[in-house]
């Protein structure tokens, strides 16, 4: 009896260990994400590393940073081998900054499983800016990481007052500047060998169809085109993750349940938690479609 009495302790402190240490890791190998972009993918990773640890998920997250980077700068980057970027690098030892980089050292930093583009906010609307410069970077990329998989971050519309010069594109119209984006990356997949869509645009757009979500910020920004720094960001990097981890890798994941997350800059309620991951569920199931979504109680 003695020794079952033992046995049972021994157990139950081993189990209250692994509480307090954390949540449980529910996919063994370590996700390896880089983003070639701009200020844009920073605001899309910001939370990435968070909200994957808090799922049981490790990730190691990179952002190969360029200042409004577009596809042909990061082509002219890597051809010329320039250190012209900034790496902002992701891990359980926190996030570090590493200046004057080129496109090669970052890439070749770690085996990266998924490697995103991205075209600069302005011109993500113009599908005459992506070529030849995407397939280029592509090849370029292939050349240094031939086992990544890659995947298109589609970037989101300005707020609809926002003072942004490139939003003189769309004729200052959120809804023009959106259906540009969403028709300018769904023609990039068909003309890519990228089959991954990560749909922050429409995650966006579909959170500014709720008032309590769109009231946040500058409609979600904290400037009229960067996200906002809490909900904004928050959104984005749900994104990220239902994309590339919990859809790709086929994982018995709900962002609902799993992860638990929430930035602390985000004062609102669990429950617009809730709708804003709804946001990116819809969003993945309907890419190119903004989804409206119910007010909360």
């Amino acid at each position: 009896m003695g020794g079952d009495k033992m046995i049972n302790k021994t157990i139950s402190l081993l189990l209250t260990l692994l509480m307090i240490a954390g949540p449980q890791v529910k996919y063994p190998e370590t996700v390896k994400i880089l983003s070639i972009g701009n200020s844009f993918s920073q605001d899309a990773l910001y939370y990435l590393y968070d909200i994957a640890e808090s799922a049981g998920i490790n990730v190691v997250i990179g952002n190969l940073y360029y200042s409004g980077g577009s596809l042909k700068t990061h082509e002219a980057n890597a051809k010329n081998n320039l250190n012209a970027y900034s790496y902002h690098k992701w891990t359980s030892e926190g996030m570090t900054e590493a200046k004057n980089k080129t496109m090669k050292e970052i890439i070749l930093d770690e085996k990266w499983d998924y490697i995103t583009f991205q075209q600069s906010s302005e011109d993500s609307g113009l599908y005459g800016t992506y070529q030849p410069y995407l397939n280029n970077l592509i090849s370029y990329v292939k050349s240094l990481q031939p086992d990544a998989k890659f995947a298109l971050n589609m970037t989101w519309a300005y707020s609809t007052d926002s003072g942004n010069n490139g939003f003189a594109n769309y004729n200052y119209n959120q809804f023009n500047m959106y259906r540009s984006i969403t028709e300018a990356y769904k023609q990039a997949l068909d003309e890519t060998e990228i089959d991954i869509l990560i749909p922050c645009g429409t995650a966006i757009q579909n959170s500014r169809t709720n008032e309590q979500l769109s009231a946040i910020g500058d409609q979600l920004t904290s400037d009229g085109y960067h996200l906002d720094e809490g909900m904004g960001r928050y959104i984005a990097g749900l994104t990220f993750f239902e994309a590339l981890i919990v859809r790709d890798k086929n994982l018995d994941l709900n962002i609902y349940e799993d992860v638990t997350f929430i930035p602390s800059t985000i004062t609102s309620t669990e429950e617009l938690a809730n709708v804003a991951k709804k946001a990116v569920i819809e969003a993945i199931k309907d890419p190119y479609i903004t989804t409206k979504l119910e007010l909360t109680k």
